[in-house]
């Protein structure tokens, strides 16, 4: 059976451009150039998978994403955004894309073959396929995970190295974890950690050393943090 896709993007080009090539990919192909158009056709068909312009003109981002959800509960997002890291806007399109379990996000401008190639993973590997995503100034940079992650609620305590006043000192602190697997762990921090920082874990968690690999800023409060065991 065909795989189906919704593509939903206010700019022709990237309409014409992106069904032209699943299609090619043996793929059913929807078009929606509003969000009106792409709520109306996700409540007609059974989608597998929707690219999503999460600046379409007609809806809020979050209201668009979370109907999605709501009305087609077992359909991928792959969010697709012009946005800084620095913006408000993304930070809380991140925060919300992460409580969904969206697939992925795609830079803009972004190279077909990148598009396609993401879009292959995700279709091919179902529920089993997971990515994390971080910026790198210029765009997101995707990586599948080798290792899936598990939903993991816990309180962690961990320990990290700073420079205080210009002495070296070990600070105790804790985090909420999020998912984990056998290679690393997802973290929602209230202190601002950063990319390549050293973080030491308890006996609970095996005196584990984690380093940090992405850190994004989701509100003025809160970290979202990928690290990886080492």
């Amino acid at each position: 059976m065909k795989k189906q896709i919704l593509v939903a993007d206010e700019d022709q080009l990237i309409l014409y451009g992106l069904a032209k090539s699943f299609k090619d990919d043996g793929c059913e192909v929807k078009t929606a150039s509003t969000a009106t158009a792409a709520i109306k056709k996700l409540s007609h068909c059974s989608y597998d998978l929707c690219l999503l312009d999460v600046h379409l003109a007609d809806s809020n981002d979050q209201r668009l994403m979370k109907m999605i959800q709501d009305i087609c509960p077992h359909t991928k997002i792959i969010i697709m955004t012009t946005s800084y890291l620095d913006s408000p806007e993304l930070s809380e399109n991140i925060n919300t894309a992460i409580a969904i379990g969206v697939a992925h996000f795609i830079a803009k401008p972004f190279s077909l073959c990148d598009v396609t190639e993401v879009v292959r993973q995700v279709l091919a590997e179902g529920e089993n396929f997971h990515t994390q995503f971080r910026y790198n100034g210029s765009g997101f940079t995707e990586k599948s995970r080798k290792h899936p992650r598990k939903c993991y609620i816990e309180k962690i305590p961990f320990q990290m190295s700073v420079i205080e006043n210009g002495v070296p000192t070990r600070w105790s602190l804790e985090a909420k974890a999020v998912d984990i697997s056998g290679s690393g762990i997802g973290l929602l921090s209230r202190y601002p950690l950063e990319k390549s920082q050293i973080i030491g874990f308890d006996e609970e968690m095996g005196n584990r050393t984690g380093v940090v690999v992405w850190s994004i800023m989701i509100d003025e409060e809160k970290c979202r943090v990928g690290l990886e065991f080492v």
